[in-house]
């Protein structure tokens, strides 16, 4: 999911009522899928975008009419029967969307600022919408942000079967889902911590890795032993830079989890080794190590004298990124930023 509960707190601060359209559901071949977002301004100013072209601009004037009402709804596009009089270019399939009208309040703010300081801190939470009308016309959402231990920020508008399959861990995807209670209905977003990349490597691959990150809006943490090439200065858009005196301590202030991916590019094979001994003992998503089939056996081969698994180790991409003869360390970042979004995307 994009990380747009920033922009639309921005927003919000703004007093002015704007839109956010949401990808709830997606079937066949569609340009984004589930959980892509979009706000519309009333001045058509866009950030993020649903997938561009011409459902994109119906969903626009969906909401510019919405935001004049301040009236919220969900709709079905078909691709097909939406683009068979526009361009050629068709991608066929069907998208969901709820487009969801804002109108500035200081408890909505409060709740958008609740959710962003969670983002922050990499902890989970519910953002629960409460219908006021039926899905199928034009309603409009009460709202509150709610924590796995039950803590609400907002109006507590849940009844108890869903707050307890929210403390259950029911609700695990990444995008809005709708949920009955008799004749009630909400609309359910998770919030999940955002994915952050670990680079073990300041170097010319790690420099340029952590710029390709930025560009897609993934955070990155750098690690190195070396001052000289891990430093804020050489690494501005990166959460945070670590000098460590030795990779062999290298995890001992990260939180690893499962949105964690980690790339190890250091400058040398036992580094490199180290490094990913360390990596296999954590719940990381994707774990990939850069050098030849050679180099790779042979860590392989050390780190199973260890006790480490052929299972264990059939988890390592390595060779890392795909497989596109990338030679200069950019074209290096863009294969290992690749592989890294297919993972994501499969996820």
């Amino acid at each position: 999911m994009e990380p747009l509960n920033n922009q639309i707190l921005d927003c919000l601060k703004q007093r002015d009522p704007f839109a956010v359209a949401t990808i709830m559901t997606h079937k066949g071949s569609t340009p984004r899928t589930s959980g892509s977002k979009m706000i519309v301004l009333k001045d058509r100013t866009i950030y993020g975008t649903i997938g561009g072209g011409l459902v994109e601009a119906l969903v626009m004037d969906a909401c510019m009419k919405l935001i004049d009402k301040h009236q919220s709804r969900i709709k079905e596009f078909s691709l097909d029967k939406e683009l068979k009089d526009g361009l050629d270019m068709v991608c066929g399939g069907n998208l969901t969307i709820l487009m969801e009208v804002f109108v500035p309040d200081p408890g909505l703010t409060g709740i958008f600022k609740a959710l962003v300081s969670l983002e922050k801190e990499g902890k989970k939470g519910f953002l629960v919408f409460k219908i006021d009308g039926f899905s199928k016309s034009d309603f409009t959402t009460r709202k509150c942000l709610v924590l796995p231990d039950t803590t609400i920020t907002g109006q507590s508008l849940i009844p108890k079967p869903l707050m307890d399959e929210i403390c259950d861990n029911l609700f695990t995807g990444t995008f809005p889902v709708l949920y009955n209670h008799g004749l009630e209905e909400y609309i359910i977003e998770p919030i999940h911590p955002s994915d952050t990349l670990y680079i073990f490597g300041a170097g010319h691959v790690g420099f340029q890795l952590a710029r390709m990150a930025h560009l897609i809006d993934v955070q990155t943490v750098v690690v190195d032993d070396r001052e000289e090439f891990a430093n804020p200065e050489r690494f501005p858009y990166s959460k945070a830079v670590c000098v460590v005196k030795k990779f062999d301590t290298a995890f001992d202030r990260l939180s690893i989890d499962e949105s964690s991916y980690i790339v190890i590019i250091t400058r040398g094979h036992l580094h490199d080794q180290s490094v990913l001994e360390q990596a296999l003992k954590t719940r990381a998503a994707y774990i990939g190590m850069i050098g030849s089939r050679a180099k790779r056996n042979q860590i392989y081969t050390n780190l199973k004298k260890k006790g480490v698994s052929d299972k264990t180790l059939e988890t390592i991409f390595s060779p890392i990124g795909l497989e596109i003869h990338a030679e200069t360390p950019a074209e290096i970042a863009v294969s290992i930023m690749g592989e890294i979004i297919k993972i994501k995307a499969e996820k």
